[in-house]
């Protein structure tokens, strides 16, 4: 069995890559490989993991835990699961110590760049974890590129039931002709969370009720000043905002009572939290950008119109701006789907049926297939 050192975010107050990375290293760990995680923003919370987290403050000191991990722990592999530029150093480093490497990447939105293909063919594997990112990889040149079917966990992100439903809004005293939003993202420039304000500010204005609920970095330094926004929209009576690093059961209790998620990303490489929706039974509501559509195709949620796009600096990737008045749109058919116990169009079992297929044994699989093939070809 391997001995595999896994790089990645281990912030537990809001990480995609730990919701992705966690699930991944328990499984090969329950496959018998020995793992030592270098975590990058973990405070060493307590967890009951089969494998240790050390804690790492700032990418120069991810990249000397790695090394020394190759030489003092005689380490097989390399698994790094970071956004693309970040992994040029962890590939450096296994190229030095003639270690292989496996790296984990989304594509948040086309094109990959040259530079980005060129530093990817150096890895000796590359799983995005969309088809999206696959596609363009292979179009790009990364000939090892393969899609990493992340999965769900479907019974702890169970369907809500009418009482869970109708019980939580009770508690927060949300009548039943009230159309309940929610959105669970960072509040960072690329989840344009501006927009999500101006489309529940117009379904507001269509005469709907609403009730706007966030879960996201409410001070974040690089983010919106929410509820100054919600008041220049006239919602501020109607959101609710709650911090990031919730327990599961808070969180769940919040997608339980919600009518309609509403995801207004100009580029998304994944969309755990779509997935979360997905998988409790919320309609959803996204930009038609990144993975969005392969998630939300073949009538699993509803896509929105696009106004326009651009070409961002990061990586030269396109940013898909979505029409206000098409996200409204979406949010009033909802609306009138609603039946008072927050389940169940042929939408939403979609949906589910979908999640229910993306299990975690699978992505598992697919890395010990690709550790396999590495060791039969260790050149």
């Amino acid at each position: 069995m391997a001995k595999i050192v896994v790089v990645s975010d281990f912030a537990f107050q809001g990480s995609g890559y730990l919701n992705i990375i966690v699930p991944l290293c328990k499984g090969l760990a329950a496959k018998g490989h020995e793992i030592k995680a270098v975590g990058l923003a973990y405070k060493g919370e307590e967890h009951n993991f089969d494998f240790s987290i050390i804690p790492c403050n700032s990418f120069p000191d991810a990249q000397a835990m790695a090394n020394n991990l190759k030489f003092q722990w005689n380490a097989d592999l390399f698994i790094v699961a970071l956004d693309i530029p970040y992994q040029a150093q962890f590939i450096d480093i296994a190229k030095r110590t003639n270690a292989k490497i496996i790296s984990i990447v989304p594509l948040e939105n086309p094109p990959l760049t040259f530079s980005w293909s060129l530093l990817l063919q150096q890895s000796d594997k590359v799983f995005f974890i969309s088809q999206l990112g696959t596609d363009e990889g292979l179009k790009a040149g990364v000939e090892t590129a393969e899609h990493l079917v992340v999965g769900m966990d479907t019974v702890s992100w169970r369907l809500r039931t009418p009482e869970e439903y109708q019980n939580g809004r009770k508690l927060f005293g949300i009548s039943d002709d009230t159309l309940v939003v929610l959105t669970v993202a960072d509040n960072q420039e690329r989840k344009n969370l501006s927009k999500a304000m101006e489309i529940v500010s117009k379904t507001k204005e269509s005469g709907i009720k609403v009730k706007y609920i966030m879960v996201t970095r409410e001070n974040s330094d690089v983010g919106w000043k929410l509820r100054d926004l919600a008041m220049d929209y006239n919602i501020a009576s109607e959101l609710m905002i709650f911090e990031r690093g919730l327990s599961f059961g808070e969180l769940y209790s919040l997608y339980a009572i919600a009518d309609a998620f509403l995801l207004t990303s100009k580029a998304e490489g994944l969309g755990m939290p779509v997935m979360e929706a997905m998988s409790v039974g919320v309609p959803v509501v996204a930009t038609a950008c990144g993975a969005m559509p392969e998630l939300l195709g073949q009538d699993r949620g509803l896509l929105m119109d696009t106004e326009y796009s651009m070409i961002d600096p990061w990586g030269n990737s396109r940013r898909d701006f979505p029409d206000g008045v098409s996200g409204m749109g979406r949010l009033v058919q909802i609306n009138r789907g609603k039946d008072g116990t927050g389940n169940t169009s042929l939408m939403t079992r979609y949906a589910r049926e979908y999640m229910e297929s993306r299990t975690w044994d699978k992505p598992v699989q697919q890395l010990v297939n690709a550790m396999e093939r590495l060791n039969e070809n260790p050149s």
